[in-house]
């Protein structure tokens, strides 16, 4: 007589359990992310500041999970941000993607969990978002004239980003479990 050990389909795993707690979590960060961007843009709070929330969390993200992590984040969180503005919808999603998915092939030789290294992807991530999106304008829409775009838009959105870096990653890298 033999005795026929059956397994289970499905296995408990603790770290399963893990990367989907802290999958929901920044799927809550991108959100109020996106509605506290997408509520301040029109209202012309703190004199027309308006850093781009979204994009310093998902470039946290990238950094702790990778080039594809990023893309995901990006995707996600640039969804999200479409459906908050009044853009093309897309267009944030294929930017912010691209950003974060650049964040991370850039950082790869750089030490990801120091600060200055964050704020300098966040600002690397913030010129590409930028120039794609501005790209993305010229092949759907009459986008504005390039100086005029960089002087009104990349580059305040350039420095507003970098500038509040620090402030919204140290909370969103604490929610996501602190460093790996």
């Amino acid at each position: 007589m033999s005795i026929t050990v059956r397994r289970p389909i499905h296995h408990y795993s603790p770290t399963r359990e893990i990367r989907w707690r802290r999958r929901s979590i920044l799927g809550i960060i991108l959100l109020v992310s996106a509605v506290l961007q997408g509520a301040g843009a029109g209202a012309g709070i703190l004199f027309h500041f308006r850093p781009d929330l979204v994009l310093i969390a998902v470039v946290c993200w990238s950094l702790r999970e990778g080039p594809r992590g990023g893309w995901w984040a990006g995707a996600a969180g640039g969804i999200l941000s479409d459906l908050f503005s009044a853009g093309i919808l897309g267009a944030n999603a294929l930017s912010l993607a691209a950003a974060g998915w650049l964040a991370a092939l850039a950082s790869r030789s750089l030490y990801r969990g120091h600060l200055s290294t964050r704020i300098l992807m966040v600002a690397f991530a913030a010129l590409v978002s930028g120039a794609i999106y501005y790209l993305l304008l010229v092949l759907f829409r009459s986008p504005p004239a390039w100086p005029d775009a960089w002087r009104r838009i990349l580059w305040p959105r350039l420095w507003q980003t970098t500038l509040i870096s620090p402030l919204w990653l140290i909370p969103v890298d604490r929610l996501l479990g602190g460093r790996r």
